[in-house]
């Protein structure tokens, strides 16, 4: 079985549920791409967040691909006057 997460600290936050009982002794095999890390100084947020979609599978993790269709407001806002 292969399951991503997220390391935090000592805990390792893991994205799907796993059909294992409470208790049960694991073995746990750690990899990561250490190519894809991306720093602030090294890109911005809208380019980091093109390669973490392109790098995710969203529909696997159950985040259908349209979720971000409609979430900037497209007006052109209110008019400032100085």
């Amino acid at each position: 079985m292969k399951i991503k997460g997220l390391k935090r600290g000592k805990t390792i936050e893991i994205f799907h549920k796993i059909n294992i009982p409470d208790g049960q002794e694991i073995e746990v095999d750690i990899s990561y791409a250490e190519s894809s890390i991306i720093t602030s100084e090294e890109s911005g947020f809208w380019q980091s967040l093109e390669i973490f979609r392109q790098a995710e599978d969203l529909e696997k993790m159950g985040i259908e691909s349209d979720i971000f269709a409609d979430v900037r407001d497209s007006s052109p806002g209110r008019e400032v006057v100085w």
